[in-house]
């Protein structure tokens, strides 16, 4: 804390400080956005990094600097104004942002949604934020063009790749999250092999700072078990988007629901359309919250979680956003 108030005495360093603490940046960003050169920003990082306030990371060719922990952050909260950034990277998220991200996707235009993503990841939109409002929605829009014939499973397939490498890219830039006791087991039922939602998810309770332990897609219902005795999670997660793929969804969940009344108390959470559609039965049949999308799930299941006690030795009942 000593080092952090001593570099926060220099101006140049209190608008580096400024500059990253609202999303990550390379040394061309911030020479861009103040004028300072090269060599001074460069040597002002390096002097930081060593004491431990930023830390670097390689995407590609470029180096990127973040705050080095949540610590670091939550020290700096009204300590430094981030009034600096270029014009360049002004960028608005929202709903005409995101058709035009889906667009570039189905036309396999990589270049133009990496753009709009480095471009949110340099402006003050939070990571979890870029998830929920771009991704999540454009997964949403995506899957709407498909089923009314606006795109073919090729274009689908494609844009859905895209999304997931630059799932990627978003998580690179973000700063450790403060971490709890919490700890989720994910996974597609058997013959599930449509897995980004859930990903998605992972991703998400990751930046809320979860242990996800995420299975990938068509996960047998014994290695399923297994995750869960073996990782004793609050949570288990499963999604099935396809309706006929719903016997295998019965047969996991009512293992899920066995182990759980013969071993220990942990929620069960579900989503994906064939299942949201069918929310009512499965709640009745042991599912605990089912999630309808990225914004609900957040609202809905992390942030009540989260409002109850991170430590607490046994995940709470959550039914659709009530605990009961």
């Amino acid at each position: 804390m000593i080092d952090l108030i001593k570099e926060l005495g220099e101006p140049s360093k209190r608008t580096i400080l400024a500059l990253i603490k609202a999303s990550p940046k390379s040394v061309t960003d911030i020479v861009d956005a103040t004028g300072m050169k090269q060599p001074n920003v460069s040597n002002h990082l390096a002097r930081m990094k060593q004491k431990g306030i930023v830390r670097s990371s390689k995407v590609g060719r470029q180096v990127f600097y973040s705050l080095a922990s949540i610590e670091i952050a939550e020290a700096l909260q009204g300590l430094v104004n981030a009034d600096f950034d270029s014009a360049n990277y002004q960028i608005e998220l929202n709903e005409e942002l995101v058709k035009q991200f889906c667009r570039s996707a189905t036309n396999g235009d990589e270049l133009e949604c990496t753009a709009i993503v480095d471009r949110l990841l340099g402006t003050r939109h939070e990571i979890i934020d870029i998830y929920e409002e771009l991704f999540g929605s454009s997964l949403q829009l995506i899957g709407t063009w498909w089923q009314v014939g606006a795109i073919d499973v090729g274009q689908e397939h494609l844009a859905s790749a895209i999304v997931e490498r630059l799932m990627a890219r978003a998580l690179h830039h973000s700063a450790p999250p403060k971490t709890t006791a919490l700890a989720a087991v994910l996974g597609c039922p058997p013959g599930n092999w449509h897995s980004l939602g859930l990903r998605m998810v992972s991703d998400m309770l990751r930046l809320s700072g979860w242990r996800s332990y995420f299975l990938g897609a068509n996960v047998p219902i014994e290695s399923f078990i297994s995750a869960v005795r073996e990782h004793k999670p609050k949570a288990v997660m499963f999604s099935c988007p396809i309706e006929e793929q719903l016997p295998e969804v019965d047969g996991l969940l009512a293992a899920l629901v066995n182990y759980r009344s013969e071993n220990y108390p942990f929620t069960i959470v579900a989503g994906g359309y064939a299942i949201i559609v069918r929310k009512e039965h499965y709640l009745a049949n042991g599912v605990d919250f089912v999630g309808e999308n990225l914004k609900h799930f957040r609202s809905g299941f992390i942030e009540q979680i989260r409002s109850a006690d991170d430590s607490i030795s046994e995940a709470p009942k959550v039914r659709n956003g009530h605990k009961n």
